[in-house]
């Protein structure tokens, strides 16, 4: 019998959540005997490609950590969703905004006007010229993504099927999450990960 597929990918977030799977340690070997993670971008070399070939629901489980902020984190969450049976809010910031959330205290033009306007303490940038979606350079088209208005949780932007608390969730949940995602014992959707 195959190992379950499992992903993780990586949003508006401190990269915490990144490395609270490589705090494993020894223990993420017992996790590999477990699943075979195909999809990774952080720690191995995977591409969007790679998710875009898979079929609809390939994945068993995907867990995505930090808040939606730009264009293509709605996108490849969107895909991730797709392409898994099981999307997991990984963390604080995916989970309930975290850290990130609080730029929502902020218009998206009030954080374009400290990073490129007058108020820029790091950029020299006397003219305030901002990132463009899309700028004609030499080589051709050099497209960004935008910066959305708001700072979203994964649930806000695609159906979430659990929660795996924390900032960042310590090794016994992210361990317990994966034995019963493998077992099939898992709780109900819209679940907490976490014990009582």
């Amino acid at each position: 019998m195959s190992k379950p597929k499992v992903g993780f990918y990586w949003c508006a977030s401190c990269g915490g959540c990144e490395e609270a799977i490589v705090d494993l340690a020894e223990v993420i070997l017992d996790v590999v005997e477990m699943v075979d993670i195909v999809f990774w971008p952080c720690a191995m070399d995977f591409k969007r490609a790679d998710v875009e070939a898979m079929d609809d629901g390939e994945i068993d489980a995907c867990f995505v950590n930090g808040a939606i902020r730009t264009s293509e984190q709605r996108e490849m969450v969107g895909l991730l969703r797709r392409k898994a049976k099981l999307l997991v809010a990984f963390g604080s910031c995916s989970h309930m905004g975290g850290v990130p959330g609080l730029a929502n205290l902020f218009t998206r033009e009030g954080i374009l006007e400290t990073v490129y306007g007058d108020w820029a303490f790091s950029t020299t940038n006397p003219t305030h010229i901002r990132p463009q979606a899309s700028t004609e350079v030499h080589e051709g088209t050099l497209e960004l993504p935008t910066f959305d208005a708001t700072v979203k949780t994964l649930d806000q932007v695609v159906e979430t099927d659990y929660y795996l608390p924390g900032c960042s969730p310590p090794v016994s949940l992210i361990v317990d999450a994966v034995k019963a995602i493998v077992a099939g014992e898992l709780p109900p959707r819209g679940s907490v990960l976490a014990p009582d």
